[in-house]
């Protein structure tokens, strides 16, 4: 806190020692010095609540007037020795997340969720926390949500129960509250960090996620005109690779990305702050006059990019890309499937879910022709991530997808623990078939060398 707290410091204390009932301070629960506090703020500095999140200069202002109204009132809390303390406790509850700061601002927690007031859960790397810590009640945790959501110029209420908005660069959250939610709960949030350290090649396969020669096959795809989808589900690790594929893509090559919130970190820039590489990066807009995904990929057809990068297909903007795809853009995006030809049934039900009229078989040989490759994600019982399966959509016979899987994660053995729990699983990448004929023709079209299409067209089937 300021220094100014430290004569404060000295009021309060005399304060504390003065006997009851001659001009003592007023002892009180914690909750109800802050109930009364924000009471008094909100009523007569409402600016100062509004400025903090934008100004520093205000955030000064609003400790100051908490230290001098504490005073002035003559409140003392039983478990602060002191006013700079009480303050710090107060200004953190107002301004802040509460028991969520730290959280927040600890790098190694990937992702916290909101079950209850009381119930919050930390997930790490390695492990999930149960937290011991809740909020002050149902109301406060209702604010602190409010808050967050604030902060990426969302607004959530009870005519807008449901957003998804950010915290700052590369925090997103997803938050429900009542009447969406039992009002007893307060509200329900999910928050999930951006990974700051990009996944690269050699982490990849050090950690068995994929193979040289996969990363290799699909390096020249991105790079030569051959749309793909990253389909897994929640946790599988499908927006970092879709950051290490952009990230494949010659730099020389202009990249256009929609996103619901920042979380690719793509751009790349020299010492002096100038970017490198060609990234057009842009955000859907909720609320009042909202910019979908599906308004932004068709704006994007205007800006003549080599690579649209829609980051998770959820609805009609699925069709708006196949149609991208269809004509002569490169398509890499994300979504949710059980599996790589579920995933071919997923896109379809969202362009049916548009309205087109189209029969299902016509939709899905367009989508083929959009988007030829799924690279299924998978997260393993002992927390690797790898590239289960790498699959070629070629025709569709009696309304159903049919291919070929080029590569596949076989599963040969699972490692227990003394508790039943499996530490570690051993399998292998199997290069199972070759790429079509057309496929290659495709990226021959694209650029590809011959040299390097060879590679994939012939010695399927030797272990990786």
């Amino acid at each position: 806190m300021l220094d100014v707290f430290n004569i404060n410091d000295l009021i309060y204390s005399a304060n504390v020692n003065t006997e009851p009932g001659k001009g003592g301070q007023q002892t009180a629960t914690y909750k109800d010095i802050l109930d009364r506090i924000r009471h008094i703020i909100s009523k007569n500095h409402s600016a100062e609540l509004i400025g903090i999140l934008y100004s520093d200069e205000a955030r000064e202002r609003l400790k100051n007037l908490i230290v001098r109204y504490l005073n002035q009132n003559k409140l003392y809390a039983r478990d602060c020795s002191n006013i700079s303390e009480l303050a710090d406790r107060i200004y953190e509850d107002m301004a802040g997340f509460g028991v969520l700061t730290k959280y927040i601002s600890d790098t190694s927690a990937e992702e916290i969720n909101i079950n209850s007031w009381d119930a919050i859960e930390v997930i790490y790397p390695d492990k999930t926390v149960m937290l011991d810590e809740r909020f002050l009640s149902p109301e406060d945790c209702m604010d602190k949500i409010k808050k967050m959501v604030w902060l990426g110029g969302s607004i959530i209420d009870g005519a807008n129960p449901k957003v998804d908005s950010f915290i700052g660069e590369g925090i997103r959250i997803s938050a429900i509250i009542p009447p969406c939610v039992d009002k007893r709960t307060g509200g329900v949030a999910s928050i999930r960090r951006q990974k700051e350290n990009v996944i690269t090649r050699d982490l990849m396969i050090k950690y068995g996620s994929a193979t040289p020669e996969e990363l290799d096959f699909l390096s020249l795809c991105v790079n030569n005109g051959v749309s793909l989808a990253i389909a897994g589900s929640t946790g599988s690790g499908k927006t970092t690779d879709l950051g290490y594929l952009i990230g494949e893509i010659d730099k020389n090559m202009r990249i256009y990305t929609i996103e619901d919130t920042r979380e690719l970190n793509i751009a790349r820039y020299d010492k002096n702050g100038k970017m490198l590489n060609r990234v057009v990066q842009t955000v859907t807009k909720d609320g009042v006059n909202p910019v979908t995904m599906d308004d932004l990929l068709k704006e994007a057809l205007r800006f003549h990019p080599y690579a649209i990068i829609p980051a998770e297909m959820r609805g009609g903007e699925a069709l708006t890309a196949v149609e991208a795809g269809r004509t002569g853009h490169t398509i890499i995006s994300t979504l949710h499937a059980n599996s790589a030809v579920d995933a071919y049934n997923r896109i379809l039900s969202m362009c049916v879910s548009t309205g087109v009229r189209l029969s299902e078989s016509k939709l899905l040989e367009f989508i083929l022709e959009a988007m030829p490759l799924i690279l299924f994600k998978r997260q393993l019982p002992d927390g690797r991530r790898v590239y289960d399966e790498i699959f070629e959509g070629t025709g569709v016979e009696n309304g159903r997808v049919t291919g070929n899987t080029l590569w596949k994660y076989e599963v040969i053995d699972n490692i227990y623990d003394d508790d039943g729990n499996i530490t570690k699983v051993k399998g292998r990448h199997v290069r199972r078939n070759n790429i079509s004929a057309s496929l290659a023709q495709r990226l021959k079209y694209g650029g590809a060398p011959e040299s390097a299409l060879a590679m994939f067209m012939k010695g399927a089937g030797d272990g990786k």
